[in-house]
């Protein structure tokens, strides 16, 4: 069949060591973590108590929305998920689009860091969120070079810390509220309550990442979708439970677009708050960077051996199982929003947006992969009935393109010209590279679409399942 091609080679390297306990921590660290206390403020500023009514619409919406991704990523379990089934399943050209956004999706790290920093700050003022951000990136920049499966235990280990933290926060919050002058829920109509939501997929849509983690899994097709519809419902239900105090204890006007770090001193003694901050802030920050840069570089390393970037930049390690040249060009782009100042809400907006348009583009590839390879899906642990994966899909496009519109019509100026020239650098890229390697890709496509028993040619090594 001939000499394997550079992806091949590439992902044969990445370890398979991942199990559902780890899937599932990574998952949570994705989803629970720092997200969520860094636009809390911004949620609340938007739709003041309406926002644990938000967290509930989009919590339901999303696992929704994304259970056709979740049935594909079960029938064909893959490293690089989110590039991968665009590119073989739909066309290259859409490929190459998520993988713009996949990569863009790394600036969070940076918001994580920021986050850190911001609430570190709440205890002594030596502490500066950019140097914090800065330093927190770089050590898990070397801790992932360590392999993804320690990454996981990582993740999981700190998840129970950051839990107690939570619940401190949440009985103390819970018992000081005064329930008779609860803030009203629709204090600005129905479309700041819509508008909070869309901005709630930055923190609730993470758990559609831990596809890109396929090829390092031991049981695939089971843990994407476990973590996928399980990690976004679970985290639903923790963050329902911080937002109600945190709209709930103090007026509206103080902590509106401010950290809770706000309510928390106002509730807990010192030394809790000071729990709080390192045990939830801190270890929530470690972790949701954690978990990013654990998936960060999976898309790109399948796309090095489509052709689309040199070879050698997808060099793995084959000690750790890590691509190490990856993992830098990740951080940098962690490191990006820190150095040049933008702002967490926007960034948050931007990477939200692109998620809506990746999934949509992944839902599309679902209902054709299943067209094409019906047995594929047969054969997966985790099965739609036809009907519902289509009736799923019709209820994912207008979903997540409202999303999409809510938060891109919503951008700074500033954000949206950043978001402008990033993809305007894609296209030029794609422009440079596409003619070269298109009857390559093409060809992996037909291999990929091809059924049992209809003869093929080409090297079947290439296809989505190796």
């Amino acid at each position: 069949m001939g000499a394997p091609s550079a992806a091949t080679t590439a992902e044969s390297n990445l370890k398979r060591s991942i199990t559902l306990p780890q899937a599932l921590g990574i998952t949570f660290h994705q989803i629970v973590g720092a997200g969520i206390l860094a636009i809390l403020g911004s949620a609340i500023s938007l739709t003041g108590g309406g926002v644990p009514l938000a967290i509930v619409i989009t919590a339901v919406a999303l696992p929704l929305a994304s259970m056709p991704y979740a049935a594909m990523a079960s029938a064909l379990p893959t490293a690089g998920g989110m590039y991968r089934y665009a590119a073989r399943v739909v066309h290259p050209a859409l490929g190459f689009l998520n993988l713009s956004f996949v990569v863009l999706g790394q600036i969070t790290v940076g918001v994580f860091g920021l986050t850190a920093g911001i609430y570190l700050e709440s205890l002594n003022s030596w502490f500066n969120p950019r140097w914090v951000a800065v330093t927190l990136i770089l050590v898990f920049f070397v801790v992932n070079l360590l392999g993804a499966s320690f990454s996981a235990r990582v993740g999981i280990a700190l998840a129970g810390v950051m839990l107690a933290a939570y619940a401190v926060f949440v009985v103390a919050g819970f018992l000081d509220i005064d329930w008779a002058d609860y803030p009203a829920v629709l204090p600005d109509g129905i479309g700041g309550l819509l508008q909070t939501s869309a901005l709630l997929t930055f923190v609730l849509g993470g758990g559609t990442f831990i596809a890109e983690l396929g090829g390092e899994m031991k049981n695939p097709g089971r843990a994407i979708p476990i973590s996928i519809v399980g990690g976004t419902l679970f985290a639903g239900v923790i963050y329902i439970l911080l937002a109600i105090p945190a709209v709930g204890v103090l007026p509206i006007p103080e902590v509106a677009g401010k950290p809770l770090s706000v309510v928390a001193s106002e509730v807990l003694p010192h030394p809790m708050f000071v729990f709080f901050v390192i045990g939830g802030s801190l270890v929530a920050a470690v972790g949701s960077m954690n978990a990013s840069m654990t998936w960060g570089t999976k898309g790109l390393l399948i796309a090095i051996g489509d052709g689309w970037f040199p070879a050698g930049f997808g060099a793995v390690n084959k000690r750790f199982g890590t691509p190490h040249y990856l993992l830098v060009a990740v951080t940098l782009v962690g490191l990006a929003p820190v150095v040049l100042g933008y702002g967490i809400e926007d960034i948050a907006k931007g990477v939200s947006a692109f998620l809506a348009l990746a999934i949509i583009i992944l839902v599309g590839a679902s209902l054709r992969l299943r067209r094409r390879r019906p047995d594929l899906f047969e054969a997966a642990p985790f099965r739609l009935p036809w009907a519902v994966h289509v009736g799923l899909s019709i209820f994912s496009v207008p979903v997540l393109g409202i999303t999409t519109y809510l938060l891109l019509t919503h951008l700074s100026p500033v954000a949206a010209i950043g978001l402008l020239v990033w993809l305007a650098a894609c296209g030029i890229w794609f422009c440079v590279r596409y003619p070269r390697i298109r009857p390559m890709l093409m060809e992996r496509s037909r291999v990929l679409l091809t059924p049992p028993g209809v003869p093929a040619i080409g090297d079947v090594a290439v296809a989505v399942a190796n």
